[in-house]
């Protein structure tokens, strides 16, 4: 059974689940303070051509620019640029205005990156309007349904300089399907166009839908068969959408009510989700995989732990690496892990096994929606591969770096941290002749131990260099953040040494209280027009009529089989029985036999 299970519960954060056979194969995480912004589009101003990187940089109103390589610059912008070869900055102008698509979010200290190529996505295909050479069909249909959607492609009307790609979903949609959701899509490129020269950038534009309504155009399928949703207006809006665009799905959209258990937990999937976020994994055999993540990569490696399974060490190692491998594939589409990932197997000395495991890792990834690229296992047990950033990962969407160690992960000591501050106090007081006064404020275990610990080269210090040394406690401080301030003689301070400590003040969005959404100019989340009936053919009709019934057959065929197992089973157990009876028969005739012959035996010896 394949179920979506959205919880929409609480605005702040909705939640999305793929089950497939109550397993959580997908997971996606949309909070208030985090909302996608891929795909969305926007008028940006450029603000910087820098030739060397042969890229530009975007004011698209964010606080950090957007990145624009030159080779994601649509030939419509080139105007009457001409020449060989031609750069960016014979294209594109500080100033110029232009319309731009976020291709990847913002992650860490770098910006978005942008693209002039703008990608319109439906529930059938993605219409790429100004981007005539891309043309294609989602690799996962089938040969038969390429062949005849390649058919209809030729039949439909497209903008001028346009391109197109059917996915998944468009297998064996008609030609008025198609050209229903191609005339929707061109209408909103018309008006994404018309409203950009309306207003001066930097804008948004248009805002791709939300985490419900990408979550039903991108994943509602064939063989799904229910969509759970835990909140009534959510449950209307995905009706509405549904009802519009993919009607024959309408049966599957089903309300979940919550009043006495929650979505998650009725359908078993909560600790799953909770696993998410830990740092280790278990397997079934006992070992553990750890996932690190780094600013260049992704570390993961495999212990042994308890694992045993098999005869020996190589044995061992074989099995427990080739459990991995699912779990590991897994846990990649969970978390959403993009970039270069680097996996720690446990060494093998088997060329045999190595191959088995990297042909293990291929299939095992074979059903991920990302572009995956792997390589080899080196000399020193280690597999490199490469999966493409669809979306920032789960973490990084409903967490933030610790603001004690700084996504570290590791805090000095006490001790460390007092002797640090006075190696600084003292450098202080080297370099500043004017100061007469220094404060230092730190977290309360800190400053205790100075004063307690040190206090004697607090005091030399004080001597040698003749200033005031003054230690507050700071209990909005936390460890390990301290600060110094200097005073110079000719100031006089106006108030008790207590009263100069220093009170946090946090931004409502560091806090996560801030919800500030930005208001597109084009709202859009649906077609205005219910997408055509698809017309059956006569022969279609008279083919559904006569062979429309005849869906069962492979359970009957299952069943046969089992028939024959189970009379064969009970006609060995009859000729096994008969057998034995017949044996059992046939020894005791024989005996009845010997004692007939040695009852004649001693008659005869009597008779003599």
């Amino acid at each position: 059974m394949n179920h979506i299970l959205i919880n929409a519960t609480h605005s702040e954060e909705i939640r999305v689940g793929i089950v497939k056979n109550k397993k959580l194969t997908g997971l996606n995480i949309e909070t208030s303070l985090n909302k996608k912004t891929k795909g969305n589009i926007y008028r940006g101003k450029i603000s910087r051509v820098e030739q060397s990187l042969e890229a530009a940089f975007v004011d698209y109103g964010k606080e950090k620019q957007g990145f624009l390589p030159f080779k994601e610059v649509a030939e419509m912008l080139y105007n009457d640029a001409k020449g060989e070869k031609l750069t960016i900055s014979d294209v594109l102008k500080e100033g110029q205005e232009i319309i731009v698509q976020i291709e990847k979010e913002e992650r860490g200290n770098k910006g978005a990156a942008l693209s002039t190529y703008i990608n319109l996505a439906g529930a059938y295909m993605v219409l790429m309007p100004n981007n005539p050479k891309s043309h294609g069909i989602s690799r996962q249909i089938v040969a038969s349904d390429q062949q005849s959607l390649k058919e209809i492609i030729g039949k439909i009307i497209l903008p001028d300089h346009s391109g197109l790609i059917i996915r998944t979903a468009g297998a064996g949609k008609s030609f008025e399907e198609l050209q229903w959701e191609v005339d929707y899509l061109s209408d909103l490129w018309k008006s994404i166009n018309t409203v950009a020269l309306a207003r001066s950038a930097p804008f948004l534009i248009y805002q791709e839908s939300d985490i419900i309504i990408r979550t039903l155009r991108d994943h509602l399928r064939s063989d799904t068969d229910s969509v759970i949703i835990d909140e009534l207006e959510a449950f209307q809006n995905a009706k509405e959408f549904v009802s519009f665009v993919l009607p024959h799905y309408l049966d599957r959209i089903k309300f979940f009510d919550v009043s006495e258990h929650s979505l998650f937990n009725h359908m078993g999937v909560e600790t799953q989700v909770k696993s998410v976020f830990n740092r280790e994994v278990s397997l079934r055999t006992g070992a553990t995989i750890v996932f690190d993540p780094t600013e260049a990569l992704t570390a993961i490696d495999i212990n042994s732990a308890r694992a045993t399974k098999g005869a020996d060490i190589e044995e061992t190692a074989y099995n427990t690496n080739l459990e991995a491998t699912k779990e590991i594939a897994l846990q990649l589409q969970l978390r959403d892990i993009g970039g270069l990932v680097v996996i720690d197997f446990i060494d093998m000395t088997s060329e045999e096994h190595r191959v088995s495991i990297e042909k293990a890792m291929e299939k095992a990834t074979n059903t991920d929606r990302a572009r995956i690229q792997i390589g080899t296992i080196s000399q020193f047990g280690l597999l490199e591969m490469s999966r493409q950033r669809l979306m920032n990962s789960v973490s990084e969407s409903v967490e933030k770096p610790c603001s004690t160690c700084h996504g570290r992960g590791t805090t000095p000591t006490i001790p460390t941290l007092a002797l640090t501050i006075l190696r600084q106090l003292e450098d202080g007081c080297n370099a500043a002749k004017q100061t007469a006064r220094l404060t230092i404020q730190s977290s309360v275990e800190v400053i205790t131990y100075i004063l307690n610990e040190k206090r004697q080269e607090v005091t030399k210090l004080e001597d040698k260099h003749g200033i005031k040394i003054t230690l507050l406690p700071n209990p909005y401080m936390q460890f390990p953040n301290f600060t110094i301030n200097k005073q110079k003689g000719d100031k006089k301070s106006q108030h008790k040494s207590y009263q100069g400590i220093s009170k946090p003040q946090h931004v409502l969005a560091e806090n996560g209280l801030s919800n500030q959404a930005e208001i597109p100019a084009i709202n859009v989340n649906r077609p205005s027009t219910r997408v055509p009936e698809k017309k059956i053919s006569l022969f279609e009709k008279i083919k559904n009529a006569l062979f429309g019934k005849k869906k069962k057959q492979p359970n009957k065929r299952r069943t046969k089989p089992n028939n024959r197992n189970r009379n064969r089973n009970r006609n060995k157990n009859r000729n096994k029985n008969s057998n034995q009876n017949k044996q059992q028969n046939k020894a005791q005739n024989n005996t009845a036999k010997q004692q007939k012959q040695n009852t004649q035996t001693e008659t005869n010896k009597k008779q003599d």
